[in-house]
């Protein structure tokens, strides 16, 4: 067999260096640009930062006031602990942003306050990959952290003091039961005897089922807004939030080249400074031109709520920017929106469609769910409504669901059964 060499031209697309600095300054919210755009500033003598002002609040107590004192002996809050753990847990940039977004759910208690595809979407990742860094945040310590229910919360903590046998997971699986005494229904699921249920009760009784509350009940971080919505003369205005921004300028022309070396190092800064100024045209026109967009596509959601949220993808917004999808997921990231309805992230605005995908068939499942929970809100308490009647009311409202996707809906808005919910009333035998 007889070698040939052959020599082939073809085309490619290749990431330089200067695409990769464009799309980081497209990703990073106003704060993160701010700190990055001062660090240029230091190294390149053709650039004048003017940073936003920031407004500091004093202490009372006057001159005396300490404040790197206070702020050293204020007890740790819960979202402190759990990001320095994902510092040293997710060493790459990707995991760590998902993480952190997982954190920012978190609720006083340390359980999950978000659904699991609420943040795959959020970060623009499939739920297989958010899931497996949940599963590694959830091996942080106290146990139990990061739990999407109670059941879950316990058996992180069986899990990590070796307990999680076959009949504590049982056990675990069947809390209704555990929780009416029904230690004999228990003990034959398990294939053990009312005393070992009782022995295994004391146990799980020994766990800790709120494990963020022993942390101070400080916040998350509250990030400025990014963008403004406001209704003005008859109409959605979309503006930058440019109070948190800083304002760059180019500089340099008078600045001394008394040798060749001098002069080529000052062309190449301006270059440089030139790049960053054309990047950052280029982020807030494509962050304002997307977000308008979005109002333009979810005037109902602006107007009158949840329940009017249209099916929108990132394709869609895509294709009608003549951008790349990724381009748009990185304008959206952790991106802040101020709204008459409070500030929401700018992927708010994006809701998948379920059920047919043309006409005016297609669903939101953001409105879908938003309906379950009103249907639940206005039910008599006396008299629970179970999801087949859930199911009836959403559709003479005009919504298709079947009976299973009300219980997953209801399931991830946290809302018990309607026998659960009866017997929470105190009004089930």
């Amino acid at each position: 067999m007889e070698m040939q060499r052959f020599q082939r031209q073809t085309t490619a697309l290749a990431m330089t260096t200067t695409m990769q600095a464009a799309l980081r300054i497209l990703q990073m919210n106003n704060l993160d640009l701010t700190d990055y755009l001062a660090q240029q500033a230091l190294e390149n003598p053709c650039l004048d930062l003017r940073p936003p002002k920031v407004t500091r609040l004093t202490g009372a107590q006057g001159a005396d006031w300490d404040e790197i004192a206070t702020l050293a002996a204020a007890p740790r809050s819960l979202y402190a602990h759990v990001a320095a753990q994902i510092e040293t847990a997710f060493p790459g940039a990707e995991d760590r942003r998902i993480a952190l977004a997982f954190a920012e759910g978190l609720e006083p208690s340390g359980w999950l306050g978000v659904p699991l595809a609420f943040v795959a979407q959020s970060c623009g990742v499939d739920e297989a990959e958010a899931l497996a860094v949940l599963e590694h945040l959830q091996q942080f310590e106290p146990a139990g952290l990061f739990a999407r229910d109670l059941a879950e919360c316990l058996s992180l903590q069986a899990a990590d003091q070796g307990l999680l046998t076959w009949e504590m997971q049982t056990l675990l699986a069947n809390l209704p039961l555990l929780a009416a005494g029904k230690l004999a229904d228990l003990a034959s699921l398990c294939d053990a005897t009312p005393d070992d249920i009782r022995a295994a009760l004391a146990v799980i009784r020994s766990f800790d089922p709120k494990p963020g509350a022993r942390f101070a009940a400080a916040p998350a971080p509250i990030h400025p807004p990014d963008l403004r919505v406001f209704w003005q003369d008859g109409g959605w205005v979309v503006e930058l939030n440019r109070s948190t921004l800083p304002r760059l300028r180019l500089t340099g022309d008078d600045l001394p080249a008394p040798d060749a070396a001098t002069r080529a190092y000052l062309v190449q800064a301006r270059s440089e400074a030139r790049f960053l100024l054309r990047a950052m045209e280029r982020r807030q026109s494509t962050l304002l031109r997307t977000a308008m967009l979005l109002v333009q596509h979810q005037v109902a959601f602006l107007s009158h709520g949840a329940r009017h949220i249209k099916p929108l993808s990132m394709d869609e917004v895509a294709a009608e920017l003549a951008l790349h999808p990724s381009t748009i997921s990185r304008a959206t990231a952790s991106r802040l929106i101020e709204t008459p309805r409070g500030t929401l992230p700018l992927q708010a605005f994006f809701s998948r469609a379920v059920g047919p995908d043309t006409g005016d068939e297609a669903q939101s499942q953001d409105a879908l769910i938003a309906l379950v929970a009103e249907i639940v809100a206005g039910e008599d308490k006396s008299r629970p409504l179970s999801d087949a009647a859930i199911q009836a009311l959403a559709k003479a409202a005009g919504a298709t669901l079947a009976r299973r996707t009300v219980t997953k809906y209801r399931e991830q808005l946290g809302i018990l059964s309607s026998y659960d919910r009866k017997r929470s009333a105190g009004l089930a035998p």
